[in-house]
């Protein structure tokens, strides 16, 4: 791989964060770091205004590929504040778009949401598939998409689109409501009590942390005309009541589940497929969801300690 001048936008997050390890033991990648964030622990971090387009013309005229993994919301808090999500995601996003594919860069790597764009389906998604958001956040998470191509064709501006299921493993924030692993493992700690919202049968794709950011890293080894669209999820698709009975096999804790009223948000069944994924690389392997599972829990526990 020649050498690559790498932007990774959302630096700070809990996907950021495990990218940027991987891509600081690069030796062919430079990177820069942005971030909403006024400081982070990173070095050549920038805090970002995706809609002034002069620092961004200033700051990715040099960039080769950029990874955009920035969100301000998650499917829950968007629910009941649509124009939320067109202010605060879809403009400021378009705007990136704009400058960027005018300075030069020639790539953009975004980070969508295989969990919220299909709608609900309980046959295997794959990319081609059609799409029913029906949340403001997998509406407007598709509508990127499709600005992604507009200025694809516009302006040659090559992209790649991760639709990531969902994600857990070390240094996720729950405080935002956004992580079911992390969050129960956290409520077990603390409370010895975890909640479930409905009747436990929602079924999703899980898939570990740093496999996402292995799989994203992957990505630059990837010849930077083409154009991507893959969904980022494991093999292991799971019903919530199946991830209770993993953490209670694999944490050896006792706790009680309280059930609560399904939430008008959530999507009751969505499987994805990974089939083009394993064959665009045929040697990866996932993280077991069980030996995710145990690492993560390790992680919460110590933190957890260690913040007493």
């Amino acid at each position: 791989m020649s050498k690559l001048n790498v932007a990774v936008i959302g630096a700070n997050g809990f996907i950021g964060k495990h990218l940027v390890e991987f891509l600081s033991a690069d030796p062919n990648v430079t990177l820069s770091l942005f971030g909403r964030s006024s400081h982070s622990t990173f070095k050549n971090y920038h805090r970002i205004d995706l809609n002034d387009k002069k620092f961004i013309g200033e700051h990715f005229e040099d960039i080769d590929y950029v990874f955009y993994l920035a969100s301000e919301s998650i499917p829950a808090n968007s629910w009941d504040k649509p124009l939320f999500e067109i202010e605060k995601n879809l403009i400021p996003f378009i705007n990136f778009l704009e400058c960027v594919s005018s300075v030069g860069v020639k790539k953009v790597g975004f980070l969508s949401s295989a969990g919220t764009i299909y709608g609900e389906s309980n046959a295997a998604m794959e990319e081609e598939s059609n799409k029913h958001p029906f949340s403001p956040y997998g509406i407007t998470k598709l509508s990127m998409e499709n600005f992604l191509n507009y200025f694809h064709h516009k302006n040659g501006l090559s992209y790649d689109i991760f639709r990531v299921s969902n994600v857990y493993g070390e240094g996720q924030d729950t405080s935002k409501g956004l992580g079911l692993i992390n969050t129960l493992m956290e409520n077990i700690i603390k409370y010895k009590r975890i909640t479930v919202y409905g009747n436990g049968e929602n079924i999703r794709n899980y898939i570990y942390v740093k496999d996402v950011a292995a799989i994203l890293a992957k990505m630059l080894t990837v010849d930077q005309k083409e154009t991507n669209i893959l969904n980022i999820a494991s093999d292991d698709t799971l019903s919530i009541n199946q991830i209770v009975d993993i953490l209670r096999k694999e944490l050896k804790e006792e706790f009680i589940v309280e059930k609560k009223d399904h939430r008008g948000s959530d999507n009751k069944a969505i499987k994805i497929s990974n089939e083009k994924l394993k064959k665009k690389f045929p040697q990866f392997n996932f993280t077991p969801i069980q030996e995710g599972v145990k690492l993560t829990y390790s992680h919460i526990k110590a933190h957890t300690q260690s913040n007493k």
